[in-house]
């Protein structure tokens, strides 16, 4: 009966995380953000970058060397991975709560980002990000 039960359970959860991830193509994403800034005259340009999405690292994450960013937490619904991404700098801290949804060959989302720089109020700002699948990661 345990025997029944433990091998019920890893097929379940394989099933499980199959499902979870049947619509993210893992392979090199062009990811594009465009950021709007309550208050701000001008609309900032958007912004394009390439990251290998895996099923272990669907977080899109526009990399910073001035800053070091870690995944505070990540949950994931269907297609649609939720996170909290904290990094930090010399220059402040950078806090990013947001959503992604995969489809097929693209991706939907948005994020706010709130940061503190050392001497200035915070500020906040929202991301509208959207990607398409661009192919196998580079080796």
């Amino acid at each position: 009966m345990k025997k029944t039960l433990f091998i019920f359970v890893v097929v379940l959860s394989v099933s499980w995380a199959t499902t979870v991830f049947a619509e993210l193509k893992e392979g090199l994403w062009e990811i594009t953000t465009q950021v709007e800034m309550k208050g701000m005259p001008q609309s900032i340009p958007p912004t394009t970058f390439r990251q290998c999405i895996t099923k272990s690292n669907p977080v899109p994450q526009n990399q910073d060397k001035n800053y070091e960013c870690k995944i505070i937490s990540q949950k994931v619904s269907g297609s649609t991975v939720s996170y909290n991404v904290k990094c930090t700098g010399k220059e402040g801290v950078i806090q990013t709560t947001g959503t992604t949804t995969y489809t097929d060959n693209s991706m939907n989302g948005s994020s706010t980002t709130s940061f503190k720089i050392e001497g200035q109020p915070e500020m906040q700002m929202t991301s509208k990000i959207k990607g398409k699948y661009i192919g196998a990661c580079p080796k």
